[in-house]
């Protein structure tokens, strides 16, 4: 299945959420190891290293409600 890079763009979103809430504690460790593989499956060329990086956490922090829908 392709995707668009409008549905590319909203996955990217949907993942930034999830890693934002995962560090701000959202999830039980049982939760943030299973969401955790899936992101490594979706991503597995990205290493927690590179998640760190300040551009990358400035985007996740900035992402609110309202970027979601547009």
């Amino acid at each position: 299945m392709l995707l668009t890079p409008e549905q590319v763009g909203a996955v990217n979103v949907i993942l930034s959420g999830v890693q934002l809430a995962q560090k701000r504690g959202a999830f039980s460790l049982k939760e943030a190891h299973t969401l955790q593989e899936a992101l490594d499956k979706l991503a597995p060329h990205a290493s927690p290293e590179e998640n760190e990086s300040p551009d990358s956490q400035s985007q996740a922090e900035s992402l609110s409600i309202g970027d979601a829908k547009e």
